[in-house]
């Protein structure tokens, strides 16, 4: 495959945007940063292989709103096509082209091809991909020619293996895959299997099954056929014991049942009749409340109508009309008091304090002359005497000041009180007069005390009477209470008449009880004999032949064994004989890939050698394809070991080892997106002059940001991303895309 034009309509930052590439030159593709040239690559790959992640889906729609597809033109062995994508919609459409120019021969393709998913067009897809380029998974194409962001680092799987050795599906995997089947087939166990043991059997394994249960029932019909005679006689006895023991049983139990039909149906008769004078006692009582409740009524109506007729509120003002006049007569016993304890005469403040100084002063001094007869103590205790005297006449006159102060703040309190009580009664008295009609309020709330007397007795006849049904209901339920006792009488006469054994447990409850609990016995026990019999029975059917049904045709058996015996040889010898052959096959794939390891080995080395300059001048290859490489000091020097330069540098001979490869079968395009990262400036041109060599067996595509590399190209076919100066090289054609 060679491209020749890539036209991204819409890929992440890039839009309208048109490639023509050379097919047999170095492709250079050189740009700053985030100018889109990983998109472009990116691009390629996802047209080719679609794009396996929802994520990745994501990721690349058009940042500007762009229809989101792209179309590829290239050549391969079997012509020129144009492939189109639209990755909104997963369709792919396939036009064949002229051997020139871009008119379309025909559409050799066009169908929805989501690679998330299976699907007849997808397979049909991927046959038409495995034409043009070897192989269908984008994973192989990143492996061995596409570098993705400076990514060199290069693992071959197993499947690239099969590619570069020339072991592909056509040639290996599919005789491989139709052994593997056939063996999936025959058994679930064998060494092939790539999954874990499977549970469903095949044929072997179903065959051997099947074999087992033959064997199982031609013995079990040859016992039958033995047994059958010897069991009939034992069957028919137990049989017919069962018949006896269940007929006993259904006597026994419809007995128990009568029994019970005729003590129910007693004790429903008890609680009827038990019911019947309740039912009187609740109508006289019903009778005798609602006569009392209208007589309450008479008496609120004779003497207490105005309460009655009188609304709610004034029964609460009357109350509280007697509460205020109260308390209005409380305060006025105390403003009479307070205003006489103010109208007292106050005592002479200034006489008492002398008296009382004067009487202190002889007091003290006279106590301190007796006590120590000196004339000076004795005269300073006077003073001292006199003093305290005066203080206390001083200290009593002001208390009789401050409680004259306090009865008078008191009667101010009362008189306001008196003044707001007042206006409240006046208010209140105002309302219930229209009601009490000349009335006394002494009159009245007595009147009122009889009128809530009144109404709690007839609330409370008037629970009475709600807790009873009424007396018309009370007289339907006797009525219907008689009906009911003569239905259940005419039950019980009919229970007697059924089971004449009932009759002498009549009139004694203590005999029927223990008759039933006998009756219950026997039924208990009678079943237990009928579970054993019936166990036994189905014992005797269960024993090994069970019934004469089960006694199979013993030679037509014997032949179907036989043939199923033979079969199962057959398949065995075909299950070792496919084990074999994939041996086989496997060991002569080995051998095959270890003759192309080693000539990748030489390549690569050579390659390795060029670049460092005749540093490392071999490179060897184990069959995983783990390298060592060889310098002038040192053998086997594992890659681990070198610089991240070297080691790019190892992983592009690689690159460019498996292209070369995979180029005898159908050239593939090495897309390298800026490898050059970390190479210097000798081994930066050796590339380069190298990839303008490759370029003449394989395409070679070249994405970098650094333009020092247009130095060191000779002939190239250069497209700029973005603004790039003119180029010094005139053999170098450019496209700049603006």
């Amino acid at each position: 495959m060679r491209l020749e034009r890539v036209t991204v309509q819409g890929y992440g930052p890039l839009a309208g945007f048109d490639a023509v590439l050379e097919p047999k030159r170095l492709n250079l593709l050189i740009g700053p940063n985030e100018s889109g040239k990983s998109s472009f690559a990116t691009a390629i790959v996802s047209t080719l292989f679609g794009v396996s992640t929802l994520e990745a889906e994501e990721m690349a729609r058009p940042w500007g709103g762009a229809p989101h597809a792209a179309t590829i033109v290239f050549s391969a062995g079997t012509g020129r096509y144009r492939l189109g994508r639209n990755f909104q919609t997963q369709e792919v459409h396939v036009e064949q082209l002229g051997s020139s120019g871009d008119d379309s021969a025909s559409t050799i393709f066009q169908a929805s091809t989501n690679p998330r998913g299976r699907s007849p067009e997808l397979s049909q897809y991927e046959e038409l991909l495995r034409g043009w380029i070897g192989f269908t998974d984008a994973r192989l194409f990143r492996e061995s020619s596409f570098v993705y962001e400076s990514g060199l680092e290069t693992h071959v799987s197993p499947e690239l293996r099969h590619i570069v050795s020339g072991a592909v599906e056509a040639d290996y995997q599919q005789i491989q895959d139709a052994l593997l089947d056939r063996l999936d087939q025959l058994t679930r166990e064998h060494p092939y299997d790539p999954r874990a043991r499977k549970r469903n059997n095949r044929s072997i394994e179903a065959r051997e099954e099947r074999l087992e249960q033959l064997r199982v029932r031609r013995s079990r019909s040859e016992s039958v056929l033995t047994e059958v005679k010897s069991r009939t006689k034992e069957r028919e006895e137990l049989e017919s014991r069962l018949h006896d023991l269940r007929g006993e049983l259904a006597g026994k139990e419809q007995l128990l049942k009568d029994l019970e039909t005729w003590a129910a149906v007693r004790e429903e008769l008890r609680k009827v009749l038990k019911r019947v004078p309740a039912v009187g006692q609740e109508l006289v009582m019903a009778r005798r409340a609602r006569t009392q409740a209208e007589e309450i009524d008479r008496r609120i109506a004779e003497s207490l109508g105005y309460l009655a007729n009188a609304p709610e509120e004034v029964e609460p003002d009357l109350l509280r009309l007697g509460m205020l006049r109260s308390q209005r007569g409380r305060y006025q016993k105390t403003a009479e008091s307070e205003r006489g304890k103010k109208e007292s005469p106050a005592p002479a403040t200034p006489v008492v304090s002398l008296l009382l100084s004067a009487g202190a002063a002889v007091v003290v001094g006279g106590f301190a002359f007796g006590m120590s007869r000196n004339p000076l103590i004795a005269g300073l205790a006077a003073v001292v005497g006199s003093a305290l005297g005066f203080a206390a006449g001083r200290m009593f006159g002001e208390s009789a000041l401050r409680s004259r102060t306090m009865a008078e703040a008191q009667v101010r309190v009362a008189q306001e009180n008196i003044r707001t009580l007042s206006q409240e009664i006046d208010q209140i008295e105002i309302r219930v007069n229209p009601f009490i009609a000349g009335r006394t309020l002494e009159v009245v709330m007595l009147d009122v005390k009889r009128f809530r007397a009144a109404n709690q007795e007839r609330r409370e006849h008037s629970a009475v009477i709600q807790s009873l049904p009424t007396p018309d209901r009370l007289e339907a339920e006797a009525k219907d209470l008689d009906e009911a006792v003569a239905a259940l009488r005419a039950r019980e006469k009919e229970v007697l008449r059924q089971s004449p054994l009932l009759a002498p447990l009549k009139e004694d409850p203590v005999k029927a009880a223990e008759a039933a609990e006998r009756l219950k016995r026997e039924a208990a026990g009678l079943r237990s004999k009928v579970e054993i019999t019936q166990e036994g029975l189905d014992t005797l059917l269960r024993r090994t032949g069970g019934g004469e049904g089960d006694a199979e045709n013993l030679a037509t058996l014997d032949e179907t064994i036989a043939a199923e015996e033979a079969d199962l040889k057959l398949e065995g010898r075909q299950r070792d004989a496919l084990l074999l052959a994939l041996d086989v096959l496997r060991d002569s794939v080995i051998a095959f890939q270890q003759q192309h390891v080693g000539r990748l080995a030489k390549i690569a080395g050579a390659t390795m050698a060029r670049l460092t300059d005749g540093r490392y001048k071999s490179v060897s290859l184990d069959p995983d394809f783990t390298p060592t490489l060889s310098t002038d000091g040192r053998d086997r020097v594992p890659l681990e070991a070198l610089s991240r330069g070297t080691r790019d540098a190892f992983y592009f001979a690689l690159r460019a080892a498996l292209v070369r490869e995979m180029a005898a079968r159908e050239p593939v395009p090495l897309l390298l997106d800026d490898p050059i990262a970390h190479f210097d400036e000798v081994r930066r041109g050796t590339l380069v002059a190298m990839l303008e060599e490759l370029a003449k067996e394989v395409q070679v595509i070249l994405l970098t940001h650094d333009r020092r590399v247009l130095n060191q190209v000779r002939d190239a076919h250069v497209l700029a991303f973005g603004t790039v100066g003119p180029m010094k090289d005139s053999s170098v054609k450019v496209q700049t895309r603006r």
